[in-house]
């Protein structure tokens, strides 16, 4: 027994030809009617890409160099007076009052031509006694030299803080050698220390 046929329901069905033909549940028929498709779908539009401006290397170089034109000025003058200012705060906190520096040099060169050693090293530094000996300074180095008779006539002076510079006119020499001669023109320089100025360098 042949099992039964499938029974085709009536539509509208492709009929292989482009179109689209009703079948009536048994047989097609003459109508037709043409055969649509689902439309693609689209993707969404995308904003067109905006040209990239071209610029030229040199008109790059050109704007780097205009504005160091202006920006170098600037600086130097920015600098300027900064390096103004410090001078002028540090000239302001000194004072051109140099009585203690020149009440120190003459304690000094009293010390030295009485060759008095408690007085040379209350008002000079360790330093300062080294260089003028040419030696590590003892009080034996002191008395075993001719005494040294300096004069000295302060021409300026100047105190910054704990710095003092003091610019002498020398004249002198030892008792021994007429040879010695001290006249310069010195500079020496003072700190503070212990309460007290002392004598720290010349040149």
């Amino acid at each position: 027994m042949d099992a039964p046929r499938p029974i085709t329901p009536p539509g509208w069905y492709d009929d292989g030809h482009g179109q689209l033909r009703w079948y009536d549940g048994s047989q097609w028929t003459q109508h037709t009617a043409p055969l649509t498709r689902p439309a693609a779908p689209q993707a969404p539009a995308q904003p067109a890409a905006q040209p990239r401006a071209q610029v030229r290397s040199e008109e790059l170089v050109r704007v780097k160099r205009s504005k160091l034109v202006w920006i170098l000025p600037v600086v130097f003058v920015v600098a300027a007076l900064v390096g103004a200012l410090s001078a002028v705060a540090l000239w302001s906190s000194g004072t051109f009052d140099s009585e203690p520096l020149e009440r120190t040099y003459a304690d000094f060169t009293q010390a030295e031509s009485s060759q008095d050693c408690a007085a040379l090293v209350a008002v000079t530094t360790q330093s300062f006694r080294d260089d003028l000996y040419d030696e590590r300074f003892t009080c034996a180095s002191l008395t075993t030299r001719p005494p040294v008779s300096r004069e000295g006539d302060p021409v300026w002076g100047l105190r910054l803080g704990s710095v003092g510079i003091l610019v002498v006119e020398e004249s002198g020499g030892d008792d021994l050698d007429d040879e010695y001669d001290l006249s310069s023109s010195e500079t020496y320089t003072f700190i503070r220390e212990d309460g007290r100025w002392k004598l720290d360098g010349s040149d």
